[in-house]
């Protein structure tokens, strides 16, 4: 049951331009506001939730961001192939 009011001030033309877009999406105001709104909220708490990081993990990344790149024999291989395929291309 829907018992909770937000009241926000707003130019007239603001009103008008909101008005007239969730019209055009067939939808009230309140659920052509509120619904992105949500989606925004929700996507906040999510991302933060993930980065609560303990000062363990927090260390783990930046070890691991500071440590020099290393790749891997099949992405050296991948990315030598790719080359040489360029390289006949071009040819």
């Amino acid at each position: 049951m829907k018992s909770e009011r937000i009241n926000i001030r707003l130019s007239e033309e603001a009103r008008d331009m909101l008005r007239h877009a969730a019209d055009l999406q067939q939808q009230d105001l309140t659920s052509f506001i509120l619904g992105p709104a949500l989606d925004n909220a929700r996507a906040i708490l999510l991302q933060d939730a993930l980065l609560k990081l303990s000062p363990v993990e927090v260390n783990q990344i930046e070890r691991a961001l500071e440590a020099p790149a290393v790749a891997s024999k099949p992405l050296a291989d991948l990315i030598r192939q790719v080359r040489e395929s360029q390289a006949l291309e071009s040819v």
